[in-house]
């Protein structure tokens, strides 16, 4: 393979050298003012272990939820809930170029970015805005939990990621 394109196709990735890690970002808001709103400065994603200096990560999907029903979720929705994730290296610059809209839960949902850390102590960052009214099946719950799992790969082949590098990180 001569290049590496900077979102490789899930067959170029070395998957038996490639461990999955999830990161997970829950926000929870409290019932204030008949509202729910989300309005979250950039708060460290959650990995299910440590971030690895000098590790190309490949981002696969996005699974969206929330601690209440899908249909209470959608009926309520006041201003719809966005998702951002930031880097925490450089700045806490924007990842997406616009904010992952939160229209219904999603599984799985397809998206894919890859992001190489460059330094050892760094983080992604994540936030929600938005707005949920409150209908009659929300009455007493507060507060709301809002997560997202974003779900990807940790390329350690070598060789690979030097590719990449050369390619992408010049």
């Amino acid at each position: 393979m001569d290049s590496i394109p900077i979102i490789p196709r899930i067959e170029d990735l070395p998957y038996i050298s490639s461990p999955p890690i999830e990161f997970v970002y829950r926000s929870a808001e409290d019932f204030v003012a008949g509202f729910y709103t989300w309005a979250d400065n950039p708060v460290a994603l959650t990995p299910d272990r440590p971030l690895m200096e000098n590790v190309l990560y490949y981002f696969r999907s996005i699974t969206f939820s929330a601690d209440i029903e899908e249909l209470d979720f959608t009926a309520c929705i006041g201003t719809i809930p966005e998702f951002q994730m930031y880097l925490k290296s450089n700045a806490n610059a924007i990842l997406f170029r616009e904010p992952v809209r939160m229209v219904r839960y999603l599984q799985n949902f397809d998206f894919r970015f890859s992001w190489f850390t460059a330094r050892k102590d760094d983080q992604l960052l994540a936030s929600f805005r938005g707005v949920l009214n409150q209908n009659a099946n929300l009455i007493g719950k507060s507060p709301i939990t809002l997560t997202a799992v974003i779900s990807a790969q940790e390329i350690v082949d070598d060789e690979f990621t030097k590719r990449f590098k050369k390619a992408y990180l010049r």
